[in-house]
């Protein structure tokens, strides 16, 4: 996993300033947009745990249900896959959160987040009230792929119209090469948390281990890079 420390963003990430969890927050509520199970904890999981711990209110939501994710399994069809899949990110944002939250699951087809207005109204509506969020983190628009750019699309959506900030918060986006390097970085210094987020981590076990073994094909997260999103500080961009 050397060429991954290399990656611009990382090396940029390593000097750029630290940010404290109410710089982040804004002073109010946070929304947390996850693209899919366990991008919540991969992103900004730490951040999850310091703003529940400072009785920081935060919302989870996640967008889609996950449930392509092995898709030539016969043991898991995508509907028995997007349950486990629901129980895992309701334990990993318990662990992260001591109890204090469970996520709000909307449960769009993976590979399937909306994108146009009318659905992001629809999904508004199912947040709840909204007029104490202060803060949105989600995905960086710099992750290549496609729940990942329109959980971005949305959360600009939403600031627009609620004057709120917006924190990118890459999980892909880390490795590539592509992207020029944004000049908003902070870092979350995540030490206090990292092993709850360890803990956050090892709950989505469908992605993080051969549970599902009847599809080679299925995703199964690197070690490395497992152990990377767990050891390194989180990484915050502001657009």
């Amino acid at each position: 996993m050397t060429e991954l420390y290399n990656a611009p963003l990382l090396a940029a990430a390593s000097i750029a300033p630290f940010a404290t969890i109410d710089e982040l927050s804004g002073g109010g509520a946070v929304l947390v947009l996850a693209p899919h199970p366990d991008d919540e904890t991969l992103a900004c999981g730490a951040a999850i745990a310091a703003a529940a711990e400072a009785e920081i209110e935060v919302r989870v939501a996640i967008v889609t249900d996950g449930s392509r994710s092995h898709r030539a399994s016969a043991r898991f069809p995508a509907e028995r896959l997007a349950a486990l899949r629901r129980r895992e990110v309701t334990r990993a944002v318990s662990i992260l959160s001591e109890g204090r939250v469970t996520p709000i699951w909307l449960g769009y087809t993976d590979l399937a987040a909306p994108e146009d207005e009318a659905t992001f109204l629809e999904l508004a509506g199912r947040l709840g009230d909204l007029s104490r969020i202060s803060a949105i983190w989600t995905t960086w628009g710099g992750d290549p792929h496609p729940d990942h750019l329109r959980s971005w699309q949305l959360s600009h959506w939403l600031s627009a119209r609620l004057g709120i900030q917006v924190w990118g918060c890459p999980v892909w986006g880390r490795l590539g090469t592509s992207w020029p390097v944004p000049r908003a970085i902070r870092r979350f210094a995540s030490d206090p948390w990292r092993q709850r987020k360890a803990r956050a981590v090892e709950a989505h076990v469908s992605q993080m281990t051969r549970l599902i073994d009847d599809d080679p094909s299925g995703f199964m997260m690197p070690p490395g890079l497992k152990n990377h999103f767990i050891a390194t500080d989180e990484i915050f961009i502001r657009p």
